[in-house]
């Protein structure tokens, strides 16, 4: 039954991820789209192919999602189908409207929602209690914000005395500790290059305040500043062009643009799914359901914090390049205390955005790229910069972003560069009521789905 259960985990969070594709679709294709660069059927192309590859790069978000905003001891596999329960939910209804809502939040609110039901369900029959073994409330569930001191890592030029001490293992890509006059040093090798581990003392933030609720506040103040100060530096620039010149040289331009928004959408959002399904595998294994797997399924195995990812599958597609293409790429640093994210997570949730990218989401494609404000390839290429590098650089630290509130607050920034009227105020004020319902919406819907279950008797504490 336990192993029925994950591997329903396992499909209703692909479906989610389908889902995910095309709703999310018009974040990375609506503006090339709107601006008439691309047919629809060749932007969705393009989308897919660079949300599959963005989605191999960079797994801080899945490790958020699986280890850092949550108490994993009330993640159990039917609280994790109620949170995706939720989060689908409402996708379909906020996709069926054509109103470009946030599937990260949805799936943040309805992890939050389904957690915060199972510690309500449980303190019924069982007090509840904080590590320490004091009282505690439901919301001890949730790591709400948590600032201590860690060591952060970072890469330096090796010394002669790593070199030597790595001998053969510097042909071996991938993170190594090797022992230098009695101290452990840790080394980076990637494709002949080789970069010293070197530690800092810095004060580390996470939990659901610094990781989810300040970049949903920042991110779209980034993307709507971002985006209006960018088009009035082309506005500057260009003022002297004529109009078929800025069209024909953005036209070529917003290609690049559009698939740097579709890898950085591939970065953020299929990432989050790798963090809900390695959540689930953790919790089976580490419960003991995983002891006696039939033949063929001892990949589900996956020990906390054993055998971490070193290298992703993004940094192994780099190793391909011949050297002068790879631009000084190094691959981030292995943790072993970090929590694995297996292979085939990556590629099963990387393949399935794509699938769900390739079936398009023209509803909200038509609200982003045609209702919000009228736009041209220079207005194009200044929103999904500015969105795909907002989306970018908060996957680097782990930041489960919204993708559409970054590239629809670019938008936003553009067309207010262009003049404030030119914004269709009518249709932001749906959208910024989707913004803010999604939360409390997926996190009540989470709740309620994880009460009604235990009243039923389907889920036990």
């Amino acid at each position: 039954m336990t192993l029925t259960l994950v591997l329903t985990v396992i499909i209703v969070a692909l479906i989610f991820e389908f889902i995910n594709g095309f709703h999310d679709t018009a974040n990375s294709i609506a503006t090339v789209v709107g601006t008439k660069v691309l047919t629809p059927r060749q932007a969705i192309i393009l989308a897919a192919v660079t949300n599959l590859l963005g989605a191999f790069f960079g797994l801080a978000v899945a490790k958020t999602i699986s280890s850092g905003l949550v108490v994993d001891s009330y993640v159990t596999q039917p609280v994790l189908l109620c949170a995706l329960g939720s989060a689908i939910f409402w996708n379909l209804l906020t996709w069926w409207y054509g109103m470009p809502s946030s599937s990260t939040h949805a799936m943040v609110g309805g992890l939050i929602g389904a957690v915060l039901g199972a510690a309500f369900c449980m303190s019924a029959t069982t007090p509840l209690t904080n590590r320490d073994g004091s009282p505690a409330g439901i919301w001890s569930a949730i790591q709400w914000a948590e600032t201590k001191e860690k060591k952060s890592k970072y890469l330096v030029d090796a010394s002669p005395a790593l070199l030597a001490a790595l001998g053969p293992t510097v042909q071996t890509n991938g993170t190594h500790t090797v022992t230098v006059d009695g101290k452990k040093i840790s080394a980076v090798v990637f494709e002949g290059k080789v970069k010293q581990v070197a530690e800092k003392t810095k004060m580390d933030r996470s939990g659901v305040l610094h990781k989810v609720v300040i970049p949903m506040v920042s991110s779209p103040l980034i993307g709507f500043l971002g985006g209006m100060v960018l088009m009035g530096l082309l506005y500057s620039l260009l003022r002297s062009w004529k109009p078929v010149n800025v069209n024909r040289t953005f036209g070529k331009l917003q290609l690049v643009s559009a698939g740097y928004m579709g890898f950085s959408h591939g970065m953020n959002d299929a990432t989050k799914t790798m963090g809900v399904i390695t959540l689930a595998l953790v919790a089976a294994t580490k419960a003991g359901d995983f002891s006696s797997l039939p033949a063929g399924l001892g990949f589900l195995l996956t020990p906390e914090g054993s055998d971490p990812l070193k290298l992703s599958l993004g940094d192994k597609l780099v190793g391909l390049f011949p050297t002068w293409l790879q631009f000084g790429y190094m691959p981030a640093i292995g943790d072993a205390k970090s929590q694995a994210v297996p292979y085939w997570v990556v590629f099963t949730c990387a393949i399935t955005m794509a699938a769900g990218t390739a079936m398009g989401g023209w509803k909200i494609i038509k609200t982003m790229g045609h209702k919000m404000v009228k736009l041209q390839p220079v207005h194009g290429f200044a929103a999904e910069t500015t969105a795909a590098t907002v989306l970018a650089l908060t996957a680097t630290f782990g930041m489960p972003v919204s993708t559409t509130h970054s590239i629809t607050t670019s938008i936003m920034g553009v067309g207010c560069a262009k003049r404030f009227s030119a914004l269709k105020l009518k249709v932001v004020e749906r959208i910024l009521w989707a913004w803010v319902m999604t939360l409390p919406v997926t996190a009540g819907v989470a709740f309620g789905l994880v009460w009604i279950c235990y009243q039923t008797g389907w889920i036990k504490f």
